[in-house]
């Protein structure tokens, strides 16, 4: 089996207009300087036969020196990046293509003020260049399947897409688990047919992020003109898009055994959060009951 501390394939490519950039810095508790910076990347992507743009966020952390007390190439990046020409500054039409490169995707999960627990993930990037030109937001991972189902609507109704609840194996063993969406029929079809919880699989797909209006009307009166009510939500998927046909041969899939112990230690951790949250000053006063863990998975 493959060793829990090396670390699974975990690529992610951006490319598109530079929207914002948010630089911040501060110092370690070591001494060392550090620079963090957050910026917005608009990419338009065409895949499944549709055109999308999506507002990709993306975050970089860099200390001016390495542990060894070596320049810290990152941390030049992310200065280089505070020089780039964003859509706030000059406009969209003369704002900087850029690359995101070293790129990779986490688990993100935190608190909310009114307690509930977010379950997330992020982009995160160590460099940061100009002059790209094709569009892109994309990834391509190994993750270990640890739950599979049809998504089903707020009425209860399957919606035709799969999701997949898939571990990602992140440095010195950390297991990050994040959510999967495959939407193309054939995809759907095949995928259920021919991946079982416990695979370690290679996947490729899309980054989405947009905004979706939702429109509804209470009205009951029957004349007149009716007036919808229109709300707005942030939608935030990994679409899956490719993959392989089965599961990982044993020497190069994870153990079953070994990413139960990672669950439990990140399931620990997670509980830990809601428990600093709610002894915080900053954060809620009482932790939801519904802000759980994990939703049970099959593979539990």
């Amino acid at each position: 089996m493959k060793n829990i501390l090396e670390q699974a394939m975990n690529k992610v490519n951006v490319v598109g207009k530079l929207l914002d950039a948010n630089v911040a810095d501060g110092t370690l508790s070591d001494g060392r300087k550090y620079l963090r910076a957050n910026l917005t990347v608009r990419v338009t992507q065409t895949y499944g036969g549709k055109e999308e743009t999506s507002e990709i966020p993306v975050s970089m952390f860099a200390a001016q020196f390495t542990n060894s007390n070596k320049p810290n190439p990152g941390y030049k990046q992310i200065q280089s990046l505070m020089e780039m020409k964003t859509a706030q500054n000059v406009g969209y039409d003369n704002a900087d293509t850029v690359r995101l490169s070293g790129a990779n995707l986490r688990e993100n999960n935190f608190v909310s003020k009114s307690g509930q627990l977010i379950n997330g993930w992020q982009v995160n990037s160590s460099f940061v260049s100009t002059g790209a030109t094709a569009d892109v937001a994309s990834f391509i991972l190994d993750i270990f399947i640890m739950d599979k189902h049809p998504e089903v609507d707020r009425d209860g109704d399957e919606t035709g897409r799969l999701i997949i609840k898939g571990g990602i194996v992140q440095y010195n063993g950390k297991l990050d688990v994040v959510d999967f969406i495959v939407e193309q029929p054939d995809a759907v079809d095949f995928i259920d047919r021919n991946w079982e919880i416990n695979d370690t699989v290679n996947v490729k797909g899309r980054i989405r992020v947009t905004v979706k209006e939702d429109k509804s009307s209470n009205s009951e009166s029957s004349w007149g003109e009716d007036v919808p009510d229109t709300t707005t939500r942030t939608v935030r998927e990994l679409i899956i898009t490719k993959g392989d046909d089965q599961g990982k041969e044993e020497e190069f899939a994870y153990d079953p055994a070994d990413i139960k112990k990672a669950f439990n230690v990140r399931k620990a951790a997670i509980e830990q959060l809601q428990i600093d949250a709610k002894n915080s000053g900053n954060g809620a006063k009482s932790v939801s009951k519904s802000a759980t863990t994990s939703n049970k998975y099959s593979w539990e």
